[in-house]
């Protein structure tokens, strides 16, 4: 059974035991889609209304957008989860012999690389929902303000998650290359999504006020 396919309870139960996946990156993928789902609902509520009539092409770009995020994320949610439970057989692979000392070298090199890459891909998702919940801020019902900025906190944790999980990973490959390539563009990412993260809660919280 997929880990996206469990009950509320079930998921932060398996979370909670001493089983180490799921874990901070699988969170982080749900963080992010919960954030992203904040958005969905946020414009679903303003849809339809007719003060924002001249809004509604663009509410329905932000939740079709949204959607595709939405599964995106969810599918991450179990990649990961995957990812670090391929890393845990490369550790049962034989290393007695060289050839075997090889082949288990290289077959840990893939696995974490995949594993770097896929908390990689959360923080792309979580920057575009991040704009997505720019684009929305002004464009629909002030009553549900405090979900957008509630959504943009989430994916917040889940860019700020993701980016840990990157790292660890990245601590443990010898590829220098792909190191330097994969932490520039997280890094950048993380900058980008934290600036607006943080612009967009700003307004939010001086709009309640």
């Amino acid at each position: 059974m997929l880990l996206s396919e469990y009950r509320i309870k079930e998921f932060v139960d398996e979370l909670a035991s001493k089983s180490p996946a799921p874990g901070g990156g699988s969170a982080s993928a749900l963080a992010g889609a919960m954030g992203i789902s904040l958005a969905s609902m946020v414009a679903n509520l303003t849809s339809g209304k007719e003060k924002f009539k001249d809004r509604e092409p663009l509410l329905q770009e932000i939740l079709l957008e949204a959607k595709k995020i939405k599964e995106s994320l969810v599918t991450l949610i179990d990649r990961d989860t995957d990812a670090f439970n391929k890393v845990a057989e490369v550790l049962k692979m034989p290393r007695e012999t060289e050839e075997q000392k090889k082949a288990r070298s290289e077959a840990m090199e893939q696995a974490l690389k995949e594993a770097a890459v896929i908390p990689l891909t959360v923080m792309e998702e979580c920057l575009k929902a991040i704009r997505l919940h720019e684009k929305a801020l002004g464009n629909t019902t002030t009553s549900a303000l405090s979900d957008l900025g509630v959504g943009v906190l989430c994916l917040k944790a889940a860019l700020y998650g993701a980016w840990l999980n990157v790292k660890i990973n990245l601590n443990s490959i010898k590829d220098a290359k792909f190191v330097e390539d994969v932490e520039k563009k997280a890094r950048a990412i993380l900058k980008q999504g934290t600036e607006l993260a943080d612009g967009l809660y700003q307004k939010i919280e001086e709009a309640l006020a």
